[in-house]
């Protein structure tokens, strides 16, 4: 109150108090503040629920100054809308305005018919697929791919696995290779206290609810600062913007499909296959040192849902090439989104991508 009149602070929080009521009924009654997915985009690539698109060319955005052309991918149980919040905050924009062409690898949202989806669905069939159709979209003889969270460790095992992939620069953000760093819940799964099996649902897999209850149990007390901070800003519709669009990626999880996880929790978490060296796929060993390709790995020192001690032996790892490791001061979100991305996190990783590719 000391920096303004007594006057003009009660006629702001009065304005403030207004805006607060206004927004507040719009939102309760589903008023869309930031929808979804505000950067244009064609479908280049289908095969069951997962879909490739593209955004750039045919007049979409701006055309590309720098390849190889870049496929970015999440994980299974997020959703692929974290890329392309809402306008002004768009890691997928951000991109274009770079310079890169510019692909985002949705796997959909999975129900009873992909329950027996497994690692090689999506590794070995999918994802290659994908990776070929923005070769053909692009005309591009390499790639380079970009996996945040889950999407990363899924992207170290399916690249490791497959030597030849037409990919010529890797980006990691926030991806667990040691699963002993993970919660509660993982190490249950991981000392055999929790049978995988007795998680699945009537469609055989993981519930989104549940999923969701895995986050929350990684920090609790998230609700009560949200919520508090939202009440605090209501009046502010560009913080509703951002609000609602993250508080839907963080809460809209995707189920699992119970082959997939059922294989994760053998492999990843309860062998730890990526710090023990034995991973499989398609009845194969893989082997991260087998990825020789110039690797960028990206970490936040406030992650809180993908912790240092899940992160940190991938340099190690991977004895085939020498990464470069980035540590950002950020949180899991704000590596790709907010305003301390685009300040700061997002132009450091495209820096480094642009420094790896060639002027088109």
């Amino acid at each position: 109150m000391s920096a303004v009149g007594p006057i003009a602070w009660v006629t702001r929080e009065v304005g403030r108090s207004v805006g607060r009521f206004r927004n507040g009924v719009r939102y309760l009654a589903g008023t869309e503040f930031a929808p979804i997915g505000p950067t244009p985009s064609r479908v280049v690539w289908r095969e069951g629920k997962a879909e490739l698109r593209h955004y750039s060319g045919h007049g979409l955005g701006p055309e590309p100054r720098l390849g190889p052309p870049v496929v970015v991918l999440g994980g299974l149980v997020g959703r692929s809308y974290i890329f392309d919040l809402h306008t002004g905050n768009s890691f997928v924009a951000r991109m274009l305005e770079a310079g890169f062409d510019t692909f985002v690898l949705d796997w959909g949202i999975p129900d009873a018919d992909d329950c027996a989806n497994t690692l090689e669905t999506y590794l070995a069939r999918y994802l290659p697929r994908a990776l070929r159709a923005a070769q053909r979209e692009t005309g591009s003889a390499e790639l380079s791919v970009l996996g945040y969270c889950m999407g990363g460790t899924m992207a170290l095992q399916a690249l490791a696995a497959d030597p030849a992939a037409p990919v010529r620069n890797l980006v990691v953000i926030a991806t667990p290779v040691d699963f002993r760093h993970l919660g509660a819940m993982v190490d249950a799964v991981a000392e055999r206290r929790l049978d995988p099996a007795t998680v699945l649902d009537s469609d055989g897999n993981v519930p989104a609810a549940l999923i969701a209850a895995f986050f929350s149990v990684l920090k609790p007390t998230a609700p009560v600062v949200k919520y508090s901070n939202l009440w605090q800003n209501l009046w502010n519709e560009e913080y509703l913007k951002g609000y609602q669009a993250l508080n839907r990626c963080f809460e809209q999880h995707s189920p699992l499909p119970g082959g997939f996880f059922l294989q994760i929790a053998d492999q990843w978490i309860q062998a730890n296959a990526f710090v023990t060296d034995s991973l499989r796929l398609d009845g194969r060993a893989v082997h991260l040192a087998d990825l020789t390709m110039p690797v960028l790995i990206v970490t936040g020192d406030r992650d809180e849902l993908v912790p240092a001690g899940a992160t940190g032996p991938l340099a190690d790892l991977l004895t085939g090439t020498k990464p470069e490791t980035l540590e950002l001061s950020a949180g899991h979100a704000s590596l790709t989104t907010g305003r301390t991305a685009a300040r700061h996190t997002v132009p450091r990783i495209l820096g480094w991508l642009a420094d790896h590719s060639d002027p088109r």
